[in-house]
């Protein structure tokens, strides 16, 4: 069945229970279960037809983790919003967030990837950043401490592709 309402879509992303779609204007739809904010539509009310997410233009690429959904922009900024409880989005916060917010420190992003409850983001100069849970050290960063803001993964160089 086709999902009514989008037209010219270029990439979409499953999550958990959510889809994101990002379509050839830069704009990204979101659809599906919303209790922890990861439509990014400023609600937790569940949608079953897409929504824009408001204010998020000019975006190249998304992810979608369990609960949280990862956009980057033209710029090479990245942006997340949804469950934050083991740092996923990347603000500083474990806080939840029912609207997109940049990720702390972070720019010159060439792609991104949401694992469940981790993020990945590739720079253009070929490092790779992580943050979020790590209990089995995911991150790559040595440790198995979630963190709340990017940490560069260690002995990677050199990288083309997350």
């Amino acid at each position: 069945m086709r999902v009514q309402g989008l037209a010219n879509v270029v990439a979409v992303a499953a999550g958990s229970n959510h889809t994101v779609a990002l379509r050839g204007d830069g704009t990204v739809w979101t659809w599906g279960a919303n209790w922890v904010g990861q439509l990014g539509d400023g609600t937790t009310a569940n949608r079953s037809t897409p929504v824009q997410v408001p204010g998020l233009v000019d975006v190249v690429a998304v992810s979608a983790g369990y609960g949280h959904t990862v956009a980057l922009r033209r710029n090479g900024t990245v942006w997340t919003w949804g469950s934050n409880s083991g740092g996923q989005l990347g603000d500083g916060t474990t806080d939840g967030r029912l609207a997109p917010v940049r990720v702390q420190g972070l720019s010159d992003v060439a792609s991104v990837t949401a694992g469940s409850s981790h993020t990945v983001a590739l720079r253009r100069d070929g490092t790779v950043w992580t943050w979020g849970a790590n209990y089995f050290g995911q991150l790559g960063d040595g440790t198995t401490g979630k963190r709340s803001a990017p940490v560069q993964a260690q002995g990677l160089t050199d990288v083309v592709g997350v």
